[in-house]
């Protein structure tokens, strides 16, 4: 018997984590949100959005998620002589116990400082075989002609955190350690970041590794195409070979695609639009963000699968999982909305 369609719905930062819920309970958009939630079957899942990749695309790694390697995939960058990880360009605010983080997409890098500074760097590490690559000027990698062997943690979810407590772990984490110090003391001695400093800018005084994953062959993969505007799906699209196409403009477009799909297809369908905005205290930029994407994205999209009888499941990537189906729709008696169950569908730190 062959199985009906399936949409993975990866939407990270739907369901928090913010900084606050307080101001969120007397918000109508959120009363709407968590009615929808509470319709669903509620299962726990991975806690980010590379861990929900690897349990979707059944992706087993001894190590790290391999999002530099398939990222540069995606690019035609990739060496498969070579190891990866992403080595992003980062402001650090560091105090007697904190260090906090600031992401390179908050710091207004021009393409002059990210080529001047990764020279620098290249001509440092030149030594130790490592080469320091920009895709862009936000986005930068090392590639090492060793492994490497470590536990990662990706950068939305350090941004904005004290990353004293999530530095890199395992086997190899003692040497990046060390190349990390001396690529601090390099950017902090470096005339550009006095520029910057000096025109109120904050400084790129440090590196965040992660990502450092090798590829390796995926089996039983069920996935038949990926929609998304990121490359390391892109990347993962190209390796597993399976279809990949980037998020159209309207929800209307992509139903169409996924409805002339034949019956049995399982579809990955990712929307970042929420992602960074969860690092910010104030919540209001992330509930603006979330009307418009309930508005044009998914509301449409949950009345059109529950039509065609084409299962959902929602991952926020907070330790959740939400599974819609036509059944789900009729469970009425779960439509009760009480301000005590906010907290259980979109969390906090």
């Amino acid at each position: 018997m062959q199985h009906s369609s399936e949409l993975h719905l990866v939407i990270p930062g739907v369901c928090g984590p913010l900084a606050e819920t307080q101001t969120l309970k007397t918000s109508s958009v959120l009363d709407g949100w968590v009615k929808t939630l509470s319709r669903s079957s509620n299962l726990p899942s991975a806690s980010n959005v590379n861990d929900v990749i690897a349990e979707i695309f059944k992706i087993k790694n001894n190590d790290d998620f391999p999002s530099a390697a398939l990222t540069l995939l995606a690019n035609n960058m990739y060496d498969a002589d070579k190891f990866y990880m992403h080595a992003d360009p980062v402001h650090l605010q560091a105090d007697m116990d904190h260090a906090v983080l600031t992401s390179s997409v908050d710091l207004d890098i021009k393409n002059a400082e990210s080529k001047a500074l990764c020279e620098t760097l290249n001509q440092h590490f030149k030594q130790d075989e490592l080469t320091f690559i920009t895709l862009n000027k936000d986005q930068w990698f090392v590639e090492s002609r060793e492994k490497i062997s470590m536990s990662t943690t990706p950068l939305v979810d350090a941004t904005g955190r004290n990353v004293n407590f999530i530095l890199p772990k395992g086997e190899d984490s003692a040497r990046w350690k060390q190349v990390l110090t001396e690529a601090q003391m390099l950017l902090h001695s470096h005339e550009l970041n006095t520029v910057r400093e000096n025109t109120g800018l904050l400084s790129i005084n440090s590196l965040w590794f992660h990502g450092s994953g090798e590829l390796t062959k995926l089996n039983n993969n069920d996935v038949n195409v990926i929609c998304s505007q990121n490359d390391m799906l892109k990347g993962l699209a190209s390796h597993i070979k399976c279809d990949y196409l980037t998020v159209p403009d309207t929800v209307n477009e992509y139903a169409d695609y996924l409805l002339s799909c034949k019956h049995g297809t399982t579809s990955v369908l990712h929307l970042s639009e929420l992602e960074h905005l969860v690092n910010y205290t104030d919540v209001t930029l992330w509930l603006a963000q979330l009307t418009e994407l309930l508005d044009r994205w998914i509301y449409p999209l949950l009345k059109i699968t529950n039509k065609n009888n084409i299962k959902v499941t929602l991952y926020p990537c907070n330790g959740k999982q939400y599974q819609f189906s036509k059944y789900d729709f009729l469970k009425f008696w779960r439509h009760v909305w009480r301000k005590d169950v906010l907290e259980k569908n979109v969390s906090s730190y």
